[in-house]
């Protein structure tokens, strides 16, 4: 791994691993990256890689069961920590419906958590026709996960390819508009800029960033701004809402040729549009990538629970996270409603599920 960069990717599960091995495919070789999945097979690409509960599977995947890439991801995560020494901030990318992508991911956001290290999560949501477990499980982690992790963005596959694509070339272009999107997103606070995002920048915004909804578009030619601002408004990712908007960060990507008139016009265009509490602006100039085109990336941040968050000292927000227990498939988390009075009873805490209390696993 490269040991210069403060910030790093970590692709989780089959699936997550190909969308990071696809951001490094973009980037370049500077790119510090790190996959981890329960099938050895994932670890053919060149990246490092982290084989997960390798002598409870002996590397052959979680078979879709979240459960069994809990138990793996609970009892090897720490092999990663010689990946992430010195880390200021991961960004784990991954799809939520199976066994290593849903467990694992949860497991790996908290370990990242009590080593101080804050974390953005991208994950993939099952599309439609894949079925209700499938559905039911992306659902049950993604409380979860947006409990542990600093700041979270759920993308549903229906929403990032047509349905009048094959399935071979739906899967394809499905991972290849997330890898795309993190690699933009990874240029705006790796790449230097007229207005900078940085990692420490990046590191306080996230103190309170929550769930949150992104985008990216890519314009070129005449009027480009306005497009690019037309194109933002129009974004199925962007009307996914949870809760109204906190915080906005906008970035512009461009070549030399970059107005400050359409600088200004993005921006104003974004802020008008989804408002929030704060507005956070970055630029990158990066003639050899964007001449002749601009590129913009969204995050929209819903808050959430992390604004009652701790502080630990040397770490940014980490939020207060259940006791650890019995190992459950469901939602552990209060989330959103973590700041309710719970009702316990002899040290039990009644609005909880029972079958998640008692460390109980459900067929679905």
């Amino acid at each position: 791994m490269n040991s210069v960069s403060p910030m790093a990717l970590i692709g989780v599960g089959t699936a997550g691993c190909a969308i990071a091995h696809g951001v490094c495919r973009a980037f370049g070789s500077s790119i510090r990256c790190l996959l981890a999945d329960t099938d050895a097979a994932t670890g053919d690409t060149g990246e490092p890689f982290v084989l997960l509960g390798g002598d409870r599977l002996s590397g052959r995947g979680a078979g879709g069961d979240i459960v069994a890439g809990r138990l793996a991801a609970e009892g090897s995560i720490k092999a990663i920590d010689e990946h992430v020494e010195g880390l200021r901030l991961a960004v784990i990318v991954t799809a939520l419906g199976g066994g290593t992508g849903g467990g694992a991911t949860l497991e790996a956001a908290k370990h990242l958590g009590d080593l101080g290290i804050p974390s953005i999560v991208f994950a993939t949501t099952p599309f439609a026709f894949e079925g209700d477990n499938r559905q039911r499980n992306a659902r049950g982690m993604m409380t979860m996960i947006e409990d542990a992790a600093n700041a979270t963005f759920f993308l549903p596959l229906d929403k990032l390819v047509g349905d009048t694509d094959n399935m071979a070339d739906a899967m394809r272009r499905a991972i290849d508009v997330v890898a795309g999107g993190v690699t933009l997103f990874w240029r705006l606070v790796e790449k230097p800029g007229y207005i900078r995002l940085d990692t420490e920048r990046l590191r306080h915004m996230l103190s309170v960033a929550g769930r949150g909804r992104f985008a990216t578009v890519t314009t070129q030619g005449h009027n480009r701004a306005e497009a690019a601002v037309e194109k933002i408004l129009k974004s199925d990712m962007l009307a996914l809402s949870s809760g109204p908007v906190t915080a906005t960060l906008c970035g512009v990507l461009a070549g030399d040729d970059l107005l400050l008139s359409e600088v200004g016009t993005i921006a104003d265009g974004v802020r008008s549009a989804f408002g929030g509490l704060s507005f956070d602006l970055a630029t990158v100039n990066d003639e050899a990538t964007f001449s002749g085109r601009i590129s913009v990336v969204t995050m929209l941040f819903e808050g959430g629970s992390r604004q009652d968050a701790e502080v630990r000292p040397g770490s940014v927000m980490s939020g207060r996270r259940p006791k650890k227990g019995a190992l459950s498939v469901g939602p552990t988390g209060r989330g959103r409603f973590k700041n309710a009075e719970p009702t316990i009873w002899h040290d039990e805490d009644l609005d909880v599920p029972t079958f998640i209390r008692k460390g109980l696993s459900l067929d679905f």
